[in-house]
């Protein structure tokens, strides 16, 4: 790798491969709070939220007190947070009715009567329901990806936090896609059901909507299918490239700072971006940097999001090079010690990623 894959490559993994044994605790910690906020719409108001937000204001990684304390809170908040997540999703499905997935015959007032639609409803109730319990178990799995970010920070623990949130990223996708089947067969139910009042042959209509409910199933299977899973597998790699980009910043040319540039006004813009995630106020501090003499190109253009060689924008992380620099809290790495040995991503089946508190007993 150099400097220009470095800027411009898409494959975290491989930028990992050549700063891992450099990173520090904190940054490690960073990284890995950098991917739990992929989940952080998911996650409650709450101790889920705060304990992220612990890990990334601290100026060094948590103490072990404190980390079993954070445990302590998510454990018991976490039958809390999987029962609004279920309910949330109730909310989304309730038309399709989840409660009546276990019916698996019409009610019918006569011995010889069809029900044409009932198959597009039952297939409704039943894709509710699983709506439901899935989101429950990705909110599970949300909760598992900060309890482990509360780990001593390094390479192991990192990987377990990423397949920890990629896991609860598939689970939600999963649900999101069963809520959107609910309410899809429940719409043709009732288009289908209003078309059976007058059709002549009502099992052709019966026929017709089986048809279309196997249809529907065989897209769901297509759409989770293993080029689903490729695309997820990308997509997780250009994320740890971006998140490593706005930690490490460059490692093949770190910029030129002088301490003559840290005005008391540009460190506290710095120290306000920072504590609000105020990404929208790094223009600003371009601009105090500026009015300091700042002439370091790769200083201000990453503060403005126009960096050379850089095809997207930076994805801006509490841990961000540029506001560390000015806060005086950000060193390049060290020069390599030895060639790095390939780090082979374990998959997240490789580990029980349940709630496990510090003393191994299992969480409720």
């Amino acid at each position: 790798m150099n400097e220009t894959t470095w800027l411009s490559g898409a494959d975290g993994d491989e930028m990992l491969l050549l700063v891992a044994d450099r990173l520090t605790p904190r940054q490690w910690a960073l990284v890995a709070a950098a991917h739990v906020r992929r989940l952080w719409d998911f996650l409650p108001v709450g101790p889920l939220r705060d304990a992220v937000e612990a890990v990334e204001r601290a100026d060094r990684p948590l103490p072990a007190a404190d980390r079993a304390g954070w445990a302590a809170r998510i454990e018991a908040a976490v039958p809390a947070a999987l029962a609004a997540a279920e309910a949330a999703q109730r909310e989304i499905v309730r038309s399709a009715d989840p409660d009546a997935a276990d019916q698996r015959e019409p009610v019918l007032t006569r011995p010889n009567q069809i029900a044409p639609a009932f198959p597009l409803f039952h297939a409704a109730s039943q894709s509710g329901r699983e709506a439901i319990e899935t989101a429950g178990l990705a909110m599970g799995e949300a909760a598992a990806a900060v309890r482990r970010l509360l780990a001593d920070p390094g390479p192991g623990p990192f990987d377990e936090v990423r397949a920890a949130v990629d896991e609860a990223v598939e689970t939600r996708a999963r649900a999101s896609l069963a809520a959107n089947a609910a309410l899809r067969f429940k719409q043709e139910g009732d288009e289908a059901a209003d078309r059976a009042v007058g059709a002549k042959n009502k099992r052709l209509e019966a026929a017709k909507a089986e048809e279309f409910v196997r249809k529907a199933q065989e897209g769901r299977l297509r759409a989770g299918g293993p080029d689903a899973d490729d695309r997820r597998e990308q997509a997780a790699r250009r994320l740890l490239a971006r998140v490593l980009r706005e930690v490490v910043g460059n490692p093949f040319r770190p910029p030129r700072f002088d301490p003559a540039w840290r005005t008391g006004t540009a460190v506290a813009l710095a120290a306000g971006i920072y504590a609000d995630r105020a990404w929208d106020r790094l223009p600003v501090l371009a601009d105090a940097l500026l009015d300091a003499d700042c002439d370091e190109e790769q200083l201000l253009r990453h503060l403005r999001g126009t960096e050379k060689g850089v095809p997207e924008q930076p994805q801006h992380a509490r841990g961000c090079w540029a506001v560390e620099l000015v806060l005086g809290r950000w060193e390049p790495l060290p020069a390599p010690t030895k060639t790095p040995k390939p780090r082979r991503r374990r998959p997240a089946d490789a580990w029980d990623i349940g709630l496990p508190p510090d003393d191994g007993t299992a969480f409720a």
